[in-house]
């Protein structure tokens, strides 16, 4: 219960729930000069978080926290004392493709394959990590990753999957336990390139030695056009992801550490 009033508060105060209830809010004091500037602005912000520039600034200080891999590192990994570690990041529950089988969707499966591009380079071992919001509703994440790492090529004995946590600290923790169980000291972190400097955070806190391995990058890498200042759904999408990572650093820095 306490985490899914955590997400339904986060999805109020983050776009578009946040700018909504903002606009609602200087609907009802219209009358009132400040009640419309609050309409305003929260008109301003929909358009300037639906802009690719806008988006950028509040990315890339994330996605550029910690650089990619390098591929010669993975030369300098044993595989007794170090493994790859995958965070999940998005059910696709039910795919009638796939015959109404629980499969991943954008973020995890991004992760997934590339986690599958690394464990086949390094025939390091693989662990995939994530449970089900709802139990019961839906397979655990780490399953499914698990599975679609088979999928992508990698040795069924070099997968392991953690099926419960519902959390990146509750990731931490569980695998922790994995990691000390099979005596890892070094582990190959990956998940989406924004989600990177919470992750390594609460990894390192927990007293793993960790390597970032970021994917999946949303800010652009192109120059600039008039479309760019044009609003776009799906860039209003990722200045969400960035404001929900920035709101989550604050959140475990005050609770966790």
């Amino acid at each position: 219960m306490n985490l899914l009033l955590s997400k339904m508060i986060t999805e109020l105060l983050l776009p578009p729930g946040g700018l909504i209830v903002l606009a609602a809010t200087g609907l009802v004091f219209w009358k009132r000069s400040w009640g419309r500037a609050i309409v305003i602005v929260a008109l301003a912000l929909l358009w300037l978080l639906s802009t690719a520039p806008v988006r950028d600034l509040l990315l890339n200080p994330l996605e550029q926290r910690y650089p990619a891999l390098d591929i010669s590192q993975l030369q300098q990994m044993k595989a007794d004392d170090s493994a790859i570690v995958v965070l999940g990041g998005g059910l696709y529950p039910r795919a009638p493709e796939y015959g109404g089988q629980d499969s991943l969707h954008d973020d995890g499966l991004m992760r997934t394959l590339y986690a599958a591009d690394l464990a086949l380079k390094s025939n390091l071992d693989v662990y995939a990590t994530g449970g089900a919001f709802k139990p019961g509703q839906a397979e655990p994440e780490g399953l499914i990753m698990a599975r679609m790492l088979i999928r992508f090529g990698v040795n069924p004995e070099h997968i392991h999957s953690e099926n419960r946590a519902r959390t990146t600290w509750e990731n931490g923790l569980y695998i922790r336990d994995m990691m000390k169980k099979a005596g890892i000291h070094r582990i190959i972190l990956v998940t989406t390139a924004w989600h990177m400097p919470r992750s390594v955070r609460v990894f390192e806190s927990l007293g793993m030695h960790v390597i970032a391995a970021p994917c999946s990058y949303r800010a652009g890498r192109q120059a600039y056009d008039l479309r760019s200042y044009l609003p776009r759904w799906n860039v209003l999408s990722d200045s969400g992801d960035g404001l929900h990572e920035y709101l989550g650093l604050l959140w475990y820095r005050l609770a966790y550490q």
